[in-house]
């Protein structure tokens, strides 16, 4: 009989290369579903992992791509949401344009400008529709604006019937010219002089708007209101509550609408009048008497309804004019004003008069703005909008008008914003991926370990090295495949939430679906990951030798380990990883570093930062591990306080023996923790700064500054003396020198040392004795002074003060001056033919002081120079000859404890308002608001990150103690055996798993925190302001919760499934 040799069965004994490509493929995926079943935990983990990153990546990148919107928002604010902005051109008059058939200005005649009979010229917004063509004028509106004062009726006393008489006035227009309408004309203007609210009358901001128009090409979509009747009116809400009107209330409108008039009269009567009298110069008593005519008759009440209150702007106006708005309908306001004027012939056909001919301003949004303005670049955005106003600015002439570009103007100081946001996201993205790779890396690297017997197993029927290799890969990518389909489907709902929120906020709805770039990003991440993670566990597989495998009567932990180093048997790779890391940081530097200053390249710059913080984090987390050991016996005697001596010697030992083990988890906590600390302390820090800068700025938290002009010291002290104990203080400060002597002829003002060499141009002003008793002067740095025990600011005050100032660090060093009464430097108020020259010293050298501009920095220009008022007065000359003609520009105000904020803002906010005073009042509450509001989100937004990274490294956390416990089975069932309860046991490694993660959060916080104070003191030196110390307690609340829940959650399920066993079975556990 012939022998039959026994041939093997591919299908049940794996041969590795020499297998089928089919065979061998069912054969990983038979392994990798093996480990499912039998791990479903940590399969979960690890692909929710994988799924959080995916999607993060996803979603973060396609917000990066659409970016742009969120800063168009931020620049709306301030500008409003008109791309073109344009106004007359007042110098471009000329005889020769008198005669040019392609006029845009309504008024044309020369000889009426020259009288001196016109003002404010206009734009002829019907012509101009003519030459911009169909297309452009279908993207323009026009408007109007002045400045009216305004009034409530009064509804007491005489005026008791003032509601129904106005209601009577606005319910019928009667015929033009008629009896019936000089009626109504003479009693609107004996109802506004008798019931015109009291006096002086506030003033407001006067707008017409082509309400149907502009919401057409999108200037103020959200906009709430309709077109309005003749007789309505939109108001601001703060305006109306300040002055007692609510919707459905009459108002009267006290405006000098002379322009309009004037303009109409001079465009359709002027030149009609001069070829009917033969008249080639008019006569200017007959001239006088018309204009003066027509001035006086301008002056009237008109009579309107409140339709409505605005709460904002709604983007069709600038953030600053939100409390100061009146709007009207524009294609009524001819009417209105023609209705309750005076009975000159012409005003019948002005009432007809089409209101298009008189425009201020014409604002024009380009077609598909939003398209535009999603570019990333801001120089593709400047490029587009530059393109299409030039068109209009070569169609309609370079000289006629002038053009604005207000949203392109504030997104120039924006333009390196996305750069942040980007690397800030990309700063998250980076953070969850490394988590993402050691959190897969703890998994694959755990179930080698745990898979040591079967994988010996393997290796003795004949899988080779490349079969465990694949048998790895084949597990991660188990993980990772899932995971990057189920994350970019994941993304959509997240950014559809984004749509619906930036739908809410800016109007915009962005498409639900990732990107291009966001989509290959998510794919690139995603298989990265397993590639990354699963060299080392591959590398742990190999190395096993088959005895230890195999071997099942010894435990797999060992608190000891010995290395033996054959010299010359292998490489350092450690030491070569180094020097590659570092040399590629050299280079970077060295290289990259001077091309981004160069260049200019913010983006490369701000990219190299990021590393280098990046870098310097890890480092610090490394370095910190050599502390580990001391981290975890402080917080064993910190917090296990009330356990035996026994259990904490039980505790330390175990995390001795796991501690090559834990090390992957611990990095998890340490690095997420520090990197979220990091951005948290950096961010708050950058908050707080500008918020104390913003404080020593001004001074004070109330401060009145001058627009135009200068404040009344006379009127403005006896407000504050009625306020009596609401105000604990005061101080002045004047307008700069040189901007005063401008106006009295000379040309500029200097500072200089004695040989005149080297010039500065400070800005010289006068304060008063008070300004540093204001309460701030935590601002107050001084670098040298006159020994006296009084401040700088009253040393001015004294007989050497009359011929001192104080000056800024920078100015000292760059003039050599110093406190010495031989030490002098020259304030020279300059002019072509006559100068003059102050010899002075310096009373002190300030590097920083509140309200006003210090600093130790030469590239700090512009500081200022302070001297007294008696001292300012001589610097003028004399020229001042009384204190109520002292040139104040800035009255600072402090509160008292006890005062009432609103009195006090209230009080100055009437009389700047009914006085029409070109002045603002700055209140830090609403800076303040703004800050909170930041501070909170920042704080939710990062308690929120700090769980999320904490709920990832818990998944290691959880890996690690089942591999811990697992690998213990021999000493657990010793120590059941010698009378330990399951309770006892179950405390030991729960309180090991909290001293793990609450160490190890705990150095991570203290990286964080420290690179973070790190960024504040560079900013130290830029700012000159104190140093702000943010240590984030909230966060330290967060990890020490979370880790006692972590440590008890992570330990139960092992612990229930080995101590629910016998004793002989636990022994018996492989």
């Amino acid at each position: 009989m012939q022998h039959q040799s026994i041939q093997r069965k591919d299908s049940l004994v794996p041969q590795g290369t020499s297998m089928s490509i089919c065979s061998s493929l069912l054969f990983m995926i038979g392994q990798s579903w093996y480990e499912l079943k039998r791990r479903p935990c940590g399969y979960c983990v690890s692909f929710f992992s994988v799924l959080i990153v995916v999607a993060a990546s996803a979603v973060s990148q396609s917000i990066i791509d659409r970016a742009p919107l969120i800063f168009l928002k931020s620049a709306e604010g301030p500008a409003g949401q008109s791309d073109i902005a344009l106004t007359a051109n007042p110098n471009y008059l000329s005889e020769e344009h008198d005669k040019s058939p392609q006029y845009l200005m309504s008024v044309y005649s020369n000889t009426a400008r020259q009288q001196g009979y016109l003002v404010v010229d206009f734009l002829n917004f019907t012509r101009v529709k003519e030459v911009l063509g169909p297309e452009r004028a279908q993207q323009s509106s026009p408007r109007i604006e002045q400045q009216v004062n305004f009034t409530y009726l009064q509804k007491t006393g005489d005026c008791e019937n003032s509601v129904n008489k106005a209601q009577q006035l606005l319910s019928k227009r009667q015929e033009f010219g008629s009896e019936a309408h000089f009626n109504d004309l003479r009693d609107g203007q004996q109802l506004g002089q008798k019931c015109g609210g009291s006096q002086p009358h506030p003033t407001a901001k006067f707008v017409a708007i082509d309400t149907k128009k502009e919401k057409e090409i999108g200037l103020g979509w959200e906009y709430p209101f309709d077109e309005l009747k003749e007789t309505e009116v939109i108001m601001s809400r703060k305006l109306a509550e300040t002055y007692r009107l609510n919707v459905g209330d009459y108002m009267l409108i006290y405006g000098e609408f002379y322009d309009f008039y004037g303009a109409y009269y001079i465009e359709n009567y002027f030149d009609q009048l001069g070829r009917q009298f033969n008249l080639t110069n008019y006569n200017d008593t007959f001239l006088n008497q018309e204009f003066g005519d027509l001035k006086k008759a301008t002056q009237r009440f008109y009579l309107y309804q409140v339709k409505g209150l605005l709460d904002s702007t709604y983007g069709k106006f600038p953030d600053g004019d939100a409390d100061k708005l009146i709007i009207v309908e524009h294609k009524h306001f001819f009417n209105n004003l023609a209705y309750w004027s005076w009975d000159k012939p012409f005003l019948k056909a002005m009432y007809t008069a089409n209101p298009e001919d008189y425009v201020d301003e014409i604002r024009i949004n380009i077609p598909n703005r939003f398209n535009i303005y999603m570019d990333s670049n801001y120089e593709n955005i400047q490029g587009r909008i530059t393109k299409y106003a030039s068109n209009i600015r070569r169609d309609l002439g370079v000289y006629p008008c002038n053009m604005d570009l207000p949203v392109l103007q504030q997104l120039y100081d924006t333009r390196f914003g996305q750069l942040f946001l980007g690397i800030i996201l990309n700063m998250i993205i980076v953070i969850l991926f490394l988590l993402s790779v050691l959190l897969l890396y703890t998994l694959l690297l755990i179930s080698v370990e745990t898979k040591t017997y079967d994988l010996g197993v393997l290796r003795v029927l004949g899988f080779n090295k490349l079969g465990v290799v694949f048998i790895v890969l084949t597990q991660a990518l188990s993980y990772v495949l899932p995971a990057i389909v189920a994350g970019i489907i994941l993304s959509i709902p997240f950014l559809l939430y984004a749509s619906n929120a930036l739908k809410a906020s800016i109007g915009v709805e962005i498409e639900a679906t990732p990107t291009t770039n966001a989509i290959f990003m998510s794919l690139g991440l995603g298989l990265l990951i397993p590639l990354i993670s699963s060299y080392v566990p591959i590398k742990e597989a190999l190395s096993k030798q088959l005895s230890f495998a195999l071997d099942i009567n010894r435990s797999k932990s060992t608190a000891v380990k010995i290395e033996v180093d054959l010299e010359g048997k292998s490489l350092p790779w450690g030491r070569i990883q180094f020097a590659v890391i570092a040399s590629l940081f050299g280079i970077c530097v060295y290289y990259f570093l001077p091309l981004a200053l160069l260049s200019f390249n913010i983006g490369l710059l701000l990219s190299i930062f990021f590393f280098i913080l990046c870098g310097m984090l890890l480092g610090l987390v490394i370095f910190a591990f050599n502390v580990q050991y001391l981290a975890e016996r402080f917080t064993v005697y910190l917090f296990l306080f009330w356990a035996s001596s026994a259990k904490k010697t039980m505790v330390l030992k175990n995390l001795a023996a796991h501690r090559i083990k834990n090390r992957r988890t611990a990095l998890m906590y340490a690095l997420s923790i520090a990197f979220v600390i990091f951005i948290f302390v950096g961010m708050s820090v950058q908050i707080e700064n500008q918020a104390t800068q913003t404080l020593q700025q001004h001074g004070c938290k109330l401060e009145i500054t001058a627009s135009n002009g200068n404040l009344s010291p006379f009127e403005f002290e006896k407000i504050l003396l009625d306020l009596g104990s609401n105000i604990s203080g005061f101080a002045w400060i004047t307008e700069p020198l040189d901007s005063y002597m401008q106006r009295l002829g000379f040309s500029t003002t200097y500072m200089t040392h004695l040989g005149q060499v080297y010039q500065l141009r400070p800005k010289i002003v006068g304060v008063s004795h008070t300004l540093f008793d204001m309460g701030y002067n935590q601002f107050l740095k001084v670098e040298d002074q006159i020994n006296s025990k009084l401040n700088p600011v009253e040393q001015l005050y004294t007989s050497r003060g009359s011929q001192s100032a104080m000056i800024g660090t920078s100015y000292a060093d760059q003039l050599n001056i110093k406190i010495d009464i031989d030490s002098t430097f020259l304030l020279v108020v300059y002019n072509n033919t006559y100068s003059q020259y102050h010899q002075m010293r310096a009373s002190s050298i300030i590097t920083s002081a509140p309200a006003l501009r210090f600093s130790s920095l030469p590239s700090v220009q512009e500081q200022n120079v302070v001297v007294s008022l008696p001292t300012y007065r001589r610097l003028c000359g004399n020229l001042i000859d009384a204190v109520e003609n002292y040139p104040m520009k800035r009255l600072l105000v402090s509160v008292s404890s006890s005062g009432n904020i609103d009195t006090v803002y209230g009080q100055f906010k009437k009389y700047i308002d009914g006085k029409g005073i070109s002045a603002k009042i700055w209140d830090y509450r609403d800076y303040e608001t703004s800050i909170k509001q930041s501070q909170n989100l920042i704080q939710i937004i990062f308690s929120f990150l700090t769980g999320v990274v904490m709920v990832l490294s818990f998944f290691s956390l959880m890996t690690s103690m089942s591999a811990n416990m697992l690998e213990q089975v021999k000493e657990i069932s010793v120590l059941r055996a010698i009378g330990n309860t399951k309770l006892s046991i179950t405390i030991v490694y729960i309180m090991e798993a909290f001293t793990l993660v609450f160490s190890s959060s705990f150095i991570g916080l203290m990286v964080g925190f420290v690179i973070g104070q790190s960024m504040a003191l560079q900013q130290t030196l830029f700012t000159q302001l104190p140093l702000i110390f943010v240590f984030p307690w909230q966060m330290l609340i967060i990890i020490i919760i979370i880790a006692m829940i972590a440590a008890i959650i992570s330990v139960v399920t092992p612990s229930l499934q080995i101590l629910s066993k016998e004793i002989a079975q636990i022994m018996r556990m492989i």
